[in-house]
């Protein structure tokens, strides 16, 4: 249904007073805007308003369908799985009373895919009450429920979750088996056939048959385009670009880690996801929860008046005390929000006071050390000829030479303190940072790149990234033992991207504790409201991939 088609319906329907009709129009135009922002602020909205309408008349099949398609939405996304989780339970728990096995099913998959892929397995106590007795037998369970209903689509997607439980554990062998189970009842051009052959590239890329995952991973590829599915392509370029890195083609690998910043980019940073994420969103998912409380409140209430009148006292209080809890949760909300706003002042105070301290001591070291070190240097050039050859061979000119290399090493750590460069452009100023690695490391070879036109950089963002960027390549120095360090940077209008990566000996993210190092890395990011993305393994060699916006939110921080 067109959208000039929903908006009059709309209009009509207000004047109406049609409560019914309004939820299911508001439902549509959220489908809609499912259709073409895939997920987003937009179709998220029009379902809270759909669930709002069918609230207020009671209807409770309509109601948690509705919220079943939030639930579905917001799986997707690595920050609000958690609440998806929650509404999955809710809505399961209806359709239990219901005893509707179709709709069971379907909560059923959908949590094992949210306890499979998203939590990968750990910390999922608080998510899998409905699988008390374990995801592999919720899985066996959830199979042969739909088995019995003889669904082919939802016995293929419970076959693929098997085959994405073994895959997590790294047993290659069963996740093919049911892969093949998968794909041999799943319909073309759908969904589940974009996360098959995601899968089966997974499943190749891990036996290390690279050609085979790509020709998987391009497929893939291809469905995700179609079915504009922002979040799977980035995974898949991603893995696109791994693979090709295996395979020695740097010029496929780099076309294709340029599309993962791409699609991390729409999807993480778009005002879609953005606003999705945002406190008016949450703030609605609060009241949705407290509005559902109210609700049943509101139902016990009458069955109580039925019975006994002194129930109405009873719930009176109940409801009382919810409002109590509503206001208090609201607070609560205002508070975590001061919180993070003096946390970020905070960190703003203190990373402006290490680059002062920085300035001062590289002025100290410039304007003292520096000129008393090039004074002692004057006075022992004048003093050469006033000597014998043998003093001046035997003491001034090994003197000479050490104040040299202390003049070297002043102007060194003064540079490295305050990067003078950046007075030149933020490009030239990482190209200097390049070279001094370079020649502080002559058996690793350092490459730098820049795609775009770089455009206006704060000096406050120049000088963040300009940090960061220099402890990124100072761990691959010191830690990696790397041979070859890669640095490119991508300008866009509106943000930049950094890709440093190196073939090193890399590491395992979960057993490294965060350090001075990458807590600076972290802070920094932080502060400028960016992203950062690590891709290492042992003997793998490290990708780092950060994207900054050229607006710094913390500015309005005063």
């Amino acid at each position: 249904m067109p959208p000039s088609k929903i908006d009059s319906l709309i209009i009509v329907y207000e004047a109406q007073k049609d409560l019914k009709g309004l939820g299911i129009i508001y439902e549509l135009r959220g489908l809609y805007f499912q259709n073409i922002f895939f997920y987003g602020t937009k179709s998220v909205n029009n379902y809270f308003t759909s669930y709002q309408y069918y609230l207020k008349i009671e209807d409770e099949e309509s109601k948690n369908r509705v919220k079943k398609r939030i639930a579905d939405l917001l799986s997707m996304d690595d920050v609000l799985y958690e609440d998806a989780a929650i509404y999955y339970h809710e809505v399961l728990g209806y359709y239990v009373k219901q005893d509707n096995k179709v709709k069971i099913a379907s909560c059923k998959l959908e949590l094992l895919n949210i306890l499979i892929n998203k939590d990968s397995l750990k910390n999922t106590q608080k998510l899998n009450k409905h699988f008390k007795y374990g995801i592999e037998k919720g899985l066996i369970e959830t199979i042969q429920l739909c088995k019995n209903l003889q669904d082919n689509s939802y016995l293929a997607y419970g076959y693929y979750l098997y085959s994405s439980f073994y895959l997590q554990k790294r047993r290659l062998n069963e996740a093919q088996k049911y892969l093949k189970l998968s794909a041999g009842v799943s319909k073309p051009k759908t969904l589940l056939e974009l996360r098959n052959f995601f899968q089966q590239g997974l499943i190749d890329k891990y036996n290390q048959n690279y050609v085979e995952a790509i020709t998987h991973f391009k497929k893939s590829e291809l469905l995700a385009e179609i079915r504009n599915n922002k979040y799977l392509r980035q995974h898949i370029c991603q893995n696109l670009a791994e693979c090709y890195i295996q395979l020695n083609n740097q010029e496929q690998a780099l076309f294709y880690w340029e599309k993962t910043a791409k699609s991390i980019n729409r999807f993480y940073n778009s005002e879609e996801t953005k606003s999705t994420r945002s406190e008016p969103v949450y703030n609605q998912i609060e009241l949705m929860k407290m509005t559902q409380e109210l609700a049943d409140q509101k139902q016990l209430l009458w069955k109580v008046v039925a019975c006994f009148i002194i129930g109405i006292l009873v719930l009176g209080g109940i409801i009382t005390y919810q409002r109590i809890k509503f206001k208090q949760r609201q607070k609560d909300l205002v508070n975590q929000r001061k919180i993070s706003m003096l946390e970020l002042k905070s960190m703003k105070s203190l990373i402006e006071g290490q680059e002062k301290e920085r300035n001062r001591v590289a002025k100290d070291l410039h304007d003292g050390l520096g000129a008393n070190l090039s004074s002692i240097k004057l006075f022992i050039e004048s003093q050469r000829d006033k000597h014998a050859p043998e003093i001046q061979a035997q003491l001034l000119n090994p003197l000479a030479k050490n104040i040299d290399d202390a003049c070297l090493e002043t102007r060194s750590i003064s540079h490295d303190l305050r990067p003078f460069s950046l007075k030149y452009g933020f490009n030239s100023a990482l190209g200097d940072l390049v070279k001094k690695t370079q020649t502080a490391l002559p058996q690793t070879e350092v490459i730098f790149d820049s795609y775009g036109d770089e455009p206006q950089i704060s000096e406050e963002i120049a000088l963040m990234v300009y940090r960061i960027v220099q402890e990124l390549l100072n761990n691959a120095a010191k830690y990696a033992q790397a041979t070859q360090i890669t640095l490119q940077i991508f300008y866009e209008p509106e943000q930049l991207s950094v890709h440093v990566e190196d073939d090193g000996q890399g590491f395992d993210l979960k057993l490294i504790k965060e350090g001075n190092g990458l807590g600076n890395i972290r802070s920094r990011i932080d502060y400028l409201g960016g992203q950062i993305i690590w891709q290492t393994a042992p003997q793998q060699g490290t990708a780092v991939i950060l994207s900054v916006p050229l607006q710094n939110p913390s500015k309005n921080l005063g």
